[in-house]
């Protein structure tokens, strides 16, 4: 069965075809290391761990590339304003020194990958750090300074954009149509508006470069964002290779950027595919926003950046939040709420305790493994993936344990850990004494018709972890 893919390059949905068989070169922006990730972050790294999935699903071995930046991400996103690393110096009340830097990337790297962990995000076969790679930064740069695509200004070493005719390509970017102040750099240096940085220098704080100035003969600096990218997708994948993700603010410039300096400087192109994920919004400003009215896109400089570990202090489970994103597909802009999240925390608890009563062994369902992948390989269409597990588990012309052998054939893909999940739920429950006279308390408010009372005594009980359901049999407790 075909697997087609959603190609921003191409703007249209292909057939898949890898570069070499049945193996598959994959390349995912990673963050900036300069603070935790938000939630609107993490959609990205669901998003690429699905497509992982699916790939493996269809059979074939996935080398995952995730580059983990800790230096020359700027707060613009384009070529102005500080190094994110830089003010995560300053926040943090840390000397300007590479070993400080190193110290905060090392931070935030731990607290990243343990986001990861706890989505059930499979961890890439690489995560090369931009830190580690200036001489291939320097490599490339040099090249195109050969070539005739990179000239040198007070602050650093430029793309020459007018020099590749195809730039702005990906998303169909107009680039006579860019104005200095918006999207790129005001910079009178500039030959273009739309040249971008390769090489930024600095006096204080870098790396020593070739290009020394009267000012800075040791042209000391940092790689540009972009550089690094192309830099580090060459060195672990070759080029061309497969599939390269990331979030779709990045196809206006990092991404071009990308496609501009790798192709200039090897003559070949930088990837075949290119998928691209929409942002997770949050309520807001109708007129603050790109995006749709009342939405604003989730950011670490706004009052709305709720990490994972801002939603588990709430009660959500990582893996509900995962749920959640699945609900849609990866191209769709989703609008946040904690309702929304309720609902599919409630849904995967209905899902646990639905496959839990069900015996194990038997067989997969051939019929539902068709249909899923059907779906899944549509463009990675996981809210169809999820209906087709929940006809699943309510078609009784389909034997319990064959039901349950599917689910859990399918979490390859969902990656909701359903194994895990079940057992945790089989567990025999400890309750502690404290919890046991409020569930006591509780059962003699409801017999005594005091059901305020009963409502409060149920709402302390969840403070301690646990949940009180009200059955024929009496009052059902489990963990949340």
């Amino acid at each position: 069965m075909s697997l087609f893919l959603y190609n921003t390059l191409s703007r249209k949905k292909e057939s898949f075809r890898p570069i070499n068989g049945k193996v598959v070169g994959m390349y995912n922006c990673g963050p900036t290391v300069y603070n935790y990730a938000h939630i609107g972050n993490l959609r990205a790294y669901i998003f690429a761990d699905t497509l992982r999935r699916t790939l493996e699903w269809n059979g074939y071995k996935v080398k995952q590339v995730m580059n983990i930046t800790d230096v020359g991400h700027l707060t613009s996103d384009a070529d102005f304003g500080e190094d994110k690393m830089t003010k995560a110096l300053l926040r943090e009340g840390k000397p300007m020194t590479l070993e400080a830097m190193k110290e905060v990337a090392d931070k935030y790297t731990k607290a990243f990958v343990s986001d990861l962990k706890s989505l059930n995000i499979q961890l890439p076969t690489d995560m090369p750090r931009a830190s580690e790679h200036i001489a291939e930064d320097i490599e490339i740069i040099k090249k195109l300074e050969e070539k005739g695509f990179a000239y040198k200004i007070s602050d650093g070493i430029y793309f020459d954009t007018a020099k590749f005719p195809d730039y702005g390509k990906l998303g169909g970017v107009n680039k006579a149509s860019l104005k200095e102040g918006a999207r790129v750099e005001v910079n009178p240096e500039k030959k273009n508006p739309a040249d971008f940085n390769l090489w930024k220098f600095n006096n204080e704080l870098g790396w020593d470069s070739p290009w020394g100035t009267p000012a800075s003969p040791s042209g000391r600096g940092f790689p540009g964002w972009h550089i690094e990218c192309s830099a580090m997708s060459r060195k672990y994948l070759g080029q061309p290779f497969d599939i390269h993700t990331g979030g779709v603010d990045h196809i206006g410039t990092h991404h071009n950027n990308e496609i501009a300096q790798s192709e200039a400087a090897f003559d070949v192109p930088l990837v075949n595919v290119w998928m691209h994920n929409e942002h997770l919004n949050m309520a807001g400003d109708p007129n603050a926003a790109k995006g749709s009215a009342g939405q604003v896109k989730m950011a670490k400089s706004g009052d709305n950046f709720l990490t994972l570990n801002s939603i588990v202090e709430k009660g959500f489970s990582p893996l509900a939040y995962r749920y959640y994103l699945l609900g849609a597909n990866y191209r769709t802009p989703m609008m946040f709420s904690w309702e929304a999240l309720e609902a599919a925390k409630n849904t995967i608890k209905n899902l646990i305790m639905f496959l839990a009563g069900m015996p194990e062994g038997r067989k997969v369902n051939s019929d539902y493994e068709k249909m899923f992948t059907e779906a899944i390989n549509d463009d990675l269409n996981t809210s169809d993936a999820l209906s087709v597990l929940w006809e699943l588990l309510r078609d009784e012309k389909v034997e319990p344990a064959d039901r349950r052998a599917t689910a859990l054939k399918f979490d390859e893909v969902l990656g909701l850990n359903l194994v895990e999940l079940i057992k945790k739920q089989l567990e025999p429950i400890t309750v502690p004494s404290d919890v046991q006279k409020l569930i006591k308390d509780r059962e003699t408010a409801r017999a005594e018709k005091d059901f305020k009372r009963s409502d409060e005594l149920r709402e302390e009980i969840k403070k301690f972890g646990f949940e009180v359901k009200d059955t024929e049999d009496g009052q059902k407790v489990t963990k949340i």
